[in-house]
């Protein structure tokens, strides 16, 4: 995540690598939202890794149309770039290509429309005559009429899988099979641009998946890891959702990073944890030598704002990362002397 441009905070680097790690993670979730000045400054290194983790993602998701995303972009006008650039490449590509000779296409679908059952069969050939067979114009197809034809089949088959019917997981299963029939002789007619056609079909495909996650929260601010975690599990329209079920979906790898590393550990209400986070944060502590021994404590008093800082953030990582390989090459000779440690700290 951090290589892809997310600004992780100390925490949520860190999480999960041990035992300290948890805790500060845990603490800095406590301290959000609860303890004045430092709260502030940790809400805003979360909400500046969650901006991050959404440029991320839409890079990926326009990944084979774009290098790069631009950083001024957050929330919905992220969104709103990302479907710029897929109207601009469908634009671009679609515009060029076109089918002269469009009767090898017209015997593969009659013989599909032909094949289908009785009860589906009127539907189905009335959506390929309305989408295809009325826009050829002297034996071929323009350019616009073959995008039109492309986005009305495959918002037809993504509806009738989302409707969960059986009637309707055939019609989408026919109509899949009239796309791919299309497709292959929009390759074979436009060898130039079909490839690209492809690379537009993908990136449309993905972002639709971070369309959604940002529709789910209905915010501002972007969406979080979960809200991506649960579009790439919608978005999953085979049977049973089996490539969700064996992590192989679409945007699945980062969304379930993202969703692992960057994930609330404490509730968000006024729980016993978040108050004593507010106590540990201040340097007041439960009294006498076992809290002044409490690295937990210790670390939380030292906390500063400008650890949580745009600048800090990726020097207090660094801090933490040592400190963890510091505390791990301790830990053999800690061991031999836990017992001892803890006789003196209970006595």
């Amino acid at each position: 995540l951090i290589k892809r441009g997310v600004a992780l905070t100390p925490g949520q680097a860190v999480g999960g690598s041990s035992l300290l790690g948890t805790a500060l993670q845990r603490t800095e979730e406590r301290v959000a939202d609860t303890v004045p000045l430092l709260g502030d400054a940790v809400r805003g290194a979360f909400d500046r890794a969650n901006a991050g983790f959404n440029r991320a993602t839409v890079s990926e998701a326009l990944g084979p149309l774009v290098k790069s995303i631009p950083k001024n972009f957050e929330g919905k006008d992220l969104i709103g770039y990302g479907q710029r650039v897929i109207s601009n490449a469908y634009n671009a590509t679609l515009s060029k290509m076109k089918i002269e000779n469009v009767m090898p296409l017209a015997s593969e679908m009659d013989t599909i429309t032909k094949d289908l059952a009785d009860d589906i069969a009127k539907d189905v050939q009335g959506r390929v005559s309305r989408y295809i067979t009325k826009k050829f114009k002297n034996g071929g197809m323009s350019g616009q009429d073959i995008k039109k034809a492309q986005t009305l089949l495959r918002k037809d088959i993504l509806r009738l899988r989302r409707e969960g019917s059986e009637i309707g997981a055939r019609k989408a299963d026919a109509l899949e099979d009239i796309r791919n029939v299309f497709s292959a002789e929009l390759q074979k007619a436009n060898p130039v641009q079909g490839p690209k056609l492809n690379q537009v079909d993908k990136a449309y495909g993905q972002f639709e998946i971070v369309r959604n996650a940002e529709l789910r929260r209905k915010t501002t601010d972007g969406f979080l890891p979960g809200d991506l975690l649960q579009s790439v599990a919608k978005g999953d329209v085979t049977k049973r959702q089996s490539k969700f079920s064996a992590g192989e979906a679409r945007m699945q790898n980062l969304a379930a990073n993202a969703q692992q590393v960057m994930s609330n550990m404490t509730p968000n209400s006024g729980t016993a944890a978040r108050l004593n986070a507010t106590k540990m944060a201040a340097g007041v502590g439960g009294g006498g030598a076992l809290t002044q021994a409490d690295p937990f404590t210790i670390g939380a008093t030292l906390a500063s704002p400008l650890a949580y800082s745009p600048v800090g953030v990726p020097l207090a990582r660094t801090v933490v990362a040592g400190a963890g390989r510091v505390a791990r090459g301790a830990v053999p000779v800690a061991a031999a002397n836990t017992t001892e440690m803890s006789r003196q700290m209970l006595a």
